[in-house]
C-alpha cells in the first residue's frame, strides 16, 4: 500500500506523520515522530526567526527526509503555520529549507491552516456534525474555528496573536512564575478575547482542542508516563482541574515540573501559559470542559493529500 507522509512545521514543534490511506478520511499511522525545536523563540519584538531557531527546526526536518526515506513515502505535504507566515525572513527560512533538506515547505494562509485542522479533528471526533469550536493554541498564536451543524456547514476562523512561547517569554520568566505574573497574562489574553472580530453566540457548542498544550494537559491529567494518543482522544477535561494545575504550576520551579508524569521533556517552561490561555478561553466564551484531540493539522495535510491524489 502507498505510503504519504505529512509535516507541521509549528512555532514551537516540529512533527511528522507517516502513515497509509484507509478510505477518504482515515489513516494507519506507520511513524509519528515530533522535535521541540522552539522555532519562535525571541521572535518578538522585531517578527525575525534567529538563526539557531532556524538551524534547530532544519536539523529535525533533515532527520524527517531521512525517516521519509527509510519508510518508502512516495509523496508528502508539509506546512509552516503562524510564526513562519509573520516573520519577515519566513520566506528566507523556507528557501533554506528547500536548499539543505530538499522539503518544499508550503506557507498555509490562516484559513487554510484552520480548514486543515478542522479536517484532522473531525476524522477522530464522533459527533463531527455538531456546532463546533476548534481551538489550537501554538507557540505564537492561537487559532479558533467555528463551524455550524452538518459536515457542509459554514466554517469561520480567526487567528490571535496569543502563543505559548511569546507569553512565557513576556509575563513568565520568574522560576517559579508565582501568581501576578499568572494575572497579567491572563488580564492579556482577555482583552485580545474580547476583541469584537470572533464574538458569537456559543450555545450549545462542542469545544474541542488540538495541538500540543491540550493534549499533555490530558497527558498529565492521565498521569501517562508514555504518551498514548488513542486514548488522549476524545478525553474530556474540566474547567476546575484545570484552574487547580495553574494554581499549582504557578508556585513549581522548573526542576519541579520536569518531575510530573505526562509533561512532555521541552514543555516544562511553557506549558503553564498554555494552561492558562485554555482557561481564560473557558471564562470568556463560557464553557466548563472542552474535548481533546490528539489529531489536528498534521492529520488534516495528510488527508488534503489523500484527497488531492484521489481526485
Amino acid at each position: 500500500m502507498q505510503r504519504l507522509a505529512s509535516i507541521d512545521v509549528g512555532s514551537n514543534t516540529i512533527r511528522l506523520l507517516i502513515a497509509e490511506p484507509v478510505m477518504s478520511a482515515l489513516l494507519r499511522p506507520i511513524h509519528v515522530q515530533r522535535r521541540i525545536t522552539r522555532l519562535g523563540e525571541n521572535f518578538l519584538p522585531d517578527r525575525v526567526l534567529q538563526p539557531a531557531a532556524m538551524d534547530r527546526s532544519i536539523s529535525a526536518l533533515k532527520e524527517f527526509v531521512e525517516l521519509m526515506g527509510h519508510n518508502g513515502v512516495s509523496k508528502y505535504s508539509a506546512g509552516a503555520t503562524a510564526v513562519v507566515r509573520e516573520a519577515s525572513n519566513g520566506s528566507n527560512f523556507l528557501n533554506l529549507v528547500q536548499s539543505q533538506t530538499g522539503l518544499a515547505v508550503r506557507l498555509l494562509s490562516g484559513s487554510e491552516e484552520a480548514r486543515l485542522s478542522l479536517l484532522g479533528v473531525a476524522s477522530v471526533i464522533s459527533n463531527r456534525e455538531s456546532a463546533m469550536v476548534v481551538f489550537d493554541i501554538g507557540g505564537g498564536s492561537t487559532e479558533l474555528v467555528w463551524k455550524g451543524e452538518g459536515e457542509s456547514s459554514a466554517m469561520e476562523s480567526n487567528s490571535l496573536p496569543v502563543g505559548v512561547v511569546h507569553l512565557t517569554e513576556t509575563f513568565l520568566q520568574g522560576d517559579p512564575p508565582g501568581h501576578e505574573p499568572c494575572l497579567q497574562l491572563r488580564k492579556y489574553v482577555s482583552n485580545v478575547l474580547t476583541e469584537p472580530s470572533f464574538r458569537r453566540n456559543f450555545h450549545d457548542t462542542l469545544w474541542v482542542g488540538t495541538a500540543g498544550t491540550v493534549t499533555t494537559l490530558a497527558s498529565m491529567w492521565y498521569e501517562l508516563a508514555e504518551y498514548d494518543a488513542a486514548r488522549i482522544n476524545g478525553t474530556v477535561l474540566e474547567r476546575t482541574w484545570l484552574a487547580d494545575l495553574c494554581a499549582r504550576l504557578a508556585e513549581m520551579k522548573l526542576t519541579e515540573r520536569r518531575k510530573l508524569t505526562g509533561l512532555e521533556p521541552g514543555r516544562e517552561d511553557i506549558i503553564l501559559a498554555g494552561a492558562l490561555v485554555t482557561l481564560e478561553m473557558m471564562d470568556i466564551f463560557d464553557f466548563s470542559q472542552f474535548t481533546v484531540s490528539d489529531a489536528g493539522l498534521l492529520e488534516g495535510l495528510f488527508l488534503d493529500l489523500c484527497r488531492t491524489l484521489s481526485s
